[in-house]
């Protein structure tokens, strides 16, 4: 393997490595969605992840899990749509095998007698079940059959200022809007790419009239410092936490408030609202977001009027499904409180212009003359998301 220098890119060998993308997978905890993905019980949400396919599932008695989507008789795709609902159980549409919401476990297998379910082999064929944690309504999965639980109990209590006043966690949301897409370009590119903004300011001229550019740096011009000013003294009038949080007291969490220009009133092109309902405690709308980086696979942004998710998971070396997810006010109504378009024209656009950058730079990275290049100062969190991938993948 080529060496890896802190400070520098990926070397080509662990750009493409499945076995080491796996083992990060296999050890650390990796976002998979939101409560607001599945607001109601019985609620679905299916996802990949290089072979296998899974599934959130509200179960219920109100817990939200994470089972492999595959029937455990003749292996066939149990839940095919990308959200749903399920009916009484969930059933099988090969031979429907029938397994119970809230365990996965066997309830009715036609053509094997009916107390097969409770027989010795009957119990063995449930669903298998993949851990997962529930922080501030967002859901964090691990492959691992034995996880450690301490990352997340880091970070649960390192965003709860910030997160609480969304209540989030205790319901009241739901899913306006959700896109995903196979992206042809490596996973780790993506990342790269989402941690940092020095290629904004050319590549998302729209995103630009939201946001200075400084903002998801970590840079300070006066013109930035001044806004940034102003908004904290709005935040703390609102009792909102806005001090950043970069990847210091955990290495997998980075957490920040960051104001809009103040023109506008939500993550729009034209700076209206988004949504017609505000969402947690605020009475008007506020110019800014909440945004929250986690390693290994997600951003995500909460603003005044809803919660935007982006998360990325690999599909083989040079290939990933990119999740984006926009949640409102469950007593938001579409075509009236808000217009799914205008809602999300926002990063549909700013994805599709970094899903360009990331395909170059996965080209580049395949070539015989490729070598790993320095980060600059304003490039920080790339170098630290390397230096973690690194670490928790050997």
């Amino acid at each position: 393997m080529s060496e890896y220098t802190s400070g520098y890119g990926f070397p080509q060998d662990v750009i493409f490595d499945e076995a080491r993308a796996r083992r990060v997978l296999n050890n650390k905890w990796f976002f998979v969605g939101t409560r607001g993905d599945v607001p109601e019980p019985r609620n679905y949400f299916n996802f990949q992840m290089f072979d296998d396919q899974y599934f959130l599932l509200h179960g219920t008695d109100g817990v939200i899990r994470c089972m492999v989507n595959r029937c455990m008789h003749q292996s066939a795709r149990l839940l095919k749509q990308n959200t749903g609902k399920c009916s009484a159980s969930i059933i099988c549409p090969n031979h429907q095998w029938a397994y119970n919401l809230n365990d996965g476990s066997l309830r009715n297998a036609p053509g094997f007698g009916k107390d097969f379910p409770i027989s010795a082999e009957g119990a063995s064929r449930g669903l298998r079940q993949i851990p997962v944690v529930e922080l501030s309504g967002m859901i964090f999965a691990c492959l691992s059959d034995d996880p450690d639980y301490s990352d997340m109990d880091d970070i649960a209590k390192i965003i709860a200022p910030y997160t609480d006043p969304f209540a989030f966690g205790k319901g009241g949301y739901k899913l306006a809007h959700h896109h995903r897409e196979v992206v042809d370009a490596n996973w780790l590119m993506v990342m790269i790419n989402n941690r940092e903004c020095c290629h904004c300011t050319n590549n998302h001229k729209g995103l630009t009239k939201l946001f200075d550019p400084s903002s998801f740096n970590g840079a300070v011009t006066p013109a930035y410092k001044e806004l940034f000013d102003r908004a904290v003294q709005r935040w703390e009038g609102l009792d909102l936490a806005w001090e950043e949080k970069a990847f210091s007291l955990n290495d997998s969490v980075r957490v920040a408030r960051y104001p809009m220009y103040e023109n506008y009133k939500s993550i729009t092109f034209d700076g209206k609202p988004a949504s017609k309902q505000l969402i947690g405690r605020f009475k008007d709308y506020d110019p800014s977001t909440l945004s929250m980086w986690f390693n290994p696979n997600a951003w995500i942004h909460f603003t005044s009027d809803h919660i935007a998710t982006n998360w990325v998971l690999p599909l083989g070396p040079e290939n990933c499904a990119l999740y984006s997810s926009w949640i409102v006010h469950e007593d938001a109504i579409e075509g009236e409180d808000y217009n799914v378009e205008h809602l999300t024209d926002v990063w549909k656009v700013t994805n599709a212009e970094d899903v360009g950058l990331c395909r170059s730079m996965t080209i580049g990275a395949k070539s015989a003359y490729y070598r790993p290049g320095p980060f600059a100062p304003d490039e920080q969190h790339c170098k630290q998301f390397c230096d973690w991938y690194m670490q928790h993948s050997a």
